[in-house]
């Protein structure tokens, strides 16, 4: 992770990520006051469905984008023709993805919702909208892939962030200004995707010679099995994520996921950082040779070891004090425990992202698929067992052992070298030596953020000790992001 670029790329991830989530916060209270929570919570149920619908990508966009990147320096008719076959495949199961949006949807709506006929009326004139939005999404996800084969993450960020920022704030500004009703608010979602879609291809043709060509089956069967085993990971993955809760609930009942999904959420929160260095990293990964993506690889590695077991020890400290002020005391008692073991599986878990990145890379997506399937009926069963022994924090530590396992096996398959990770042990155990003393008492506010910062430069310390490369990559970053700010 010594490479500028790399480091730019990582930045410029970073803050697309995290811009979308603030966003969202600040726009959802004006959401719930101007078009009420009946017409939020059904807003929240079609992007809802555009998300699960997004599965049809069949892991299109990564598959292209894995493919130009290898062929980065390759002429521009045999890029434009992977990168044609990709977009047809996309529009294609796009649009029959839209129709089974519109029909299913809203019979799903129609029958199981128990809306009211007016509140019916606004979501059934919002449907074609809502139909229209996924081939959009799915064509612009190749654009996106294109691009980041390029490494052109700056664009892509500031293009990720606008588009969603805007697909918040104007719908909500279209309820404030012209019409709370969801005949309103979609098309205006709507709108905005369609704009981004069109910038996307426009920033494009901007920076790469892609042209549309005819569609090459040979292209489309190696994009599609290629996506194929992204796509299993891309629906297994949230199984596994989201899989808990399900059992949370038929056991414990729905107070008790409450209880385990927010800590949950957060945890997913706080990932963003090895998110956005696994991202960055995937076309270096895709266009290396073998050596040289598990040099970067591991380097990649052992720099996220201190830096995001910093922002985990950070939270770990943080998480009650928080818990009890955004929601209750009592709330973040029962939660604070679930949320300290999650966030010990949350670092395993994001250091695993970059050996995921690196078997997709090195066009060994199958691999990561089966590992994902192999866990399922294994965790289901580890599941029921510690709940039943330990309730929400067996839960937790099912789900820790779980990302643990998928590690190690993750670690093993895409061959990355033990010897060369050494390093990775003083930061797990400050992690498990601060887990086990944070739990001991309670902090209020300010100490709790005075010991988390303490704990963090610590972490950061000894990885400078124990890793040099550390000290580049972390110099680097510092001045990219106040380029960045």
């Amino acid at each position: 992770m010594t490479d500028s670029g790399l480091k730019k790329n990582f930045v410029y991830t970073v803050i697309g990520m995290a811009t979308p989530v603030i966003v969202a916060l600040a726009t959802i209270p004006i959401y719930l006051h101007h078009i009420g929570e009946e017409r939020y919570g059904v807003l929240s149920i079609v992007w809802l469905l555009l998300g699960y619908f997004g599965f049809l990508d069949m892991g299109l966009s990564r598959a292209s984008a894995n493919a130009l990147a290898r062929l980065r320096d390759a002429p521009d008719e045999a890029r434009s023709r992977v990168f044609s076959s990709s977009l047809y495949l996309n529009l294609g199961l796009g649009v029959v993805g839209g129709a089974l949006i519109y029909f299913a949807g809203g019979y799903l709506f129609r029958t199981q919702f128990n809306l009211t006929d007016d509140l019916w009326a606004e979501l059934a004139r919002g449907m074609p909208w809502v139909a229209a939005m996924l081939p959009l999404a799915l064509a612009s996800g190749v654009g996106f892939g294109a691009l980041e084969s390029r490494e052109r993450f700056l664009a892509v960020n500031l293009l990720q962030m606008t588009g969603s920022a805007a697909g918040q704030v104007v719908p909500a500004l279209c309820a404030v200004f012209i019409s709370p009703s969801l005949e309103w608010v979609i098309p205006a979602a709507f709108l905005i995707r369609l704009l981004t879609t069109v910038q996307v291809f426009w920033h494009l043709s901007r920076v790469d010679r892609l042209r549309l060509t005819r569609y090459d089956r040979g292209h489309g069967q190696s994009l599609f099995k290629y996506g194929a085993w992204v796509s299993v990971t891309n629906i297994v993955g949230p199984i596994l994520t989201s899989l808990d809760q399900f059992v949370i609930g038929s056991k414990l009942g729905p107070a008790a996921v409450s209880h385990y999904s927010v800590p949950m959420n957060l945890t997913t929160r706080v990932q963003i950082i090895a998110a956005a260095l696994s991202r960055a990293a995937f076309p270096r990964l895709s266009r290396y040779a073998k050596e040289d993506a598990l040099d970067l690889a591991e380097r990649s590695i052992r720099a996220l070891a201190y830096l995001f077991g910093a922002a985990c020890i950070g939270a770990l400290f943080l998480v009650e004090p928080f818990l009890a002020l955004w929601i209750s005391p009592s709330f973040g008692q029962v939660a604070t425990p679930v949320a300290h073991i999650l966030l010990l599986g949350a670092w395993i878990n994001g250091l695993a992202f970059v050996a995921l990145s690196l078997l997709q890379g090195q066009g060994r997506p199958d691999l990561a698929a089966k590992i994902h399937l192999l866990e399922l009926l294994p965790f289901i069963g580890l599941l029921w067992f510690l709940i039943d022994r330990f309730g929400l924090p067996g839960a937790a530590a099912a789900w820790t052992l779980r990302v643990g396992v998928d590690a190690l096996l993750m670690f093993q398959l895409s061959g990355l070298r033990w010897r060369r990770l050494w390093t990775l042990l003083p930061a797990g155990l400050l992690l498990v030596a601060v887990h086990l003393v944070v739990g001991r008492w309670s902090l209020g506010l300010l100490p709790a953020v005075a010991a988390g910062t303490g704990a963090a430069v610590l972490v950061i310390v000894v990885g400078l000790v124990v890793d040099r490369s550390l000290r580049t990559v972390l110099l680097g970053l510092v001045n990219r992001f106040r380029r960045a700010a």
